[in-house]
């Protein structure tokens, strides 16, 4: 019940919500989590629920642990990267403030998906730019909150904010780039291991 007060508030009064975020006790990582796993759920039904001809996909194409992992590793890659920059930029935010604040900045994804998709079943091809207004919206919305939750958790001004911004992007796509790099390597390593097993075995 308490999440779902803070998501309201997120949505009706967000400058105070990141301010009380700051409160001992508010910034709850299992909140920031179940808002995740929100987020999850609502991806996984929208893609089930939209319209062929703004979600092509069919359904055995889409892999829910892909979709799953993705959003995991977009949310906890922002905030690793902001907690980061901000520590080497004087911000004052906490790391649990950003993890939990962050999830919760996703609110009006969790609101506005589902209407969203429900909608584009009863637009033609034609009427996408309506669909794509309310989305575009709602992405805006979303990183106005974040540049929302930045400035207020770290108490930075408009220069800063923007220095911090653009860094912390930089720091998701160097995030990005190791763990694809990790994941070749590791991969590499796996099937070398194999096909070294392999050739043990076919000449044993």
């Amino acid at each position: 019940m308490e999440t779902l007060k803070m998501a309201k508030n997120m949505l009706l009064h967000p400058i105070d919500f990141f301010y009380d975020l700051q409160d001992a006790g508010r910034a709850r990582v299992s909140r920031g989590f179940i808002m995740i796993g929100v987020v999850i759920v609502i991806r996984l039904l929208s893609l089930s629920i939209s319209g062929f001809l703004f979600q092509p996909r069919e359904a055995y194409m889409i892999s829910p642990f892909t979709e799953a992992l993705t959003i995991l590793i977009l949310w906890l890659s922002w905030s690793i990267a902001n907690w980061g920059v901000s520590s080497m930029q004087e911000g004052e935010g906490k790391f649990k403030e950003i993890l939990v604040g962050s999830a919760y900045a996703l609110t009006p994804y969790i609101v506005l998906t589902i209407p969203l998709s429900l909608l584009t079943n009863l637009l033609s091809k034609s009427e996408k730019s309506v669909y794509l207004f309310f989305f575009f919206g709602m992405i805006v919305w979303v990183a106005l909150l974040l540049l929302m939750q930045i400035k207020i958790l770290h108490d930075y001004e408009l220069p800063k904010l923007v220095l911090v911004t653009f860094l912390t992007i930089v720091g998701m796509l160097i995030i990005w780039f190791v763990i694809i790099m990790v994941y070749g390597l590791a991969n590499q390593a796996v099937n070398f291991a194999l096909g070294l097993i392999k050739e043990i075995n076919y000449r044993i």
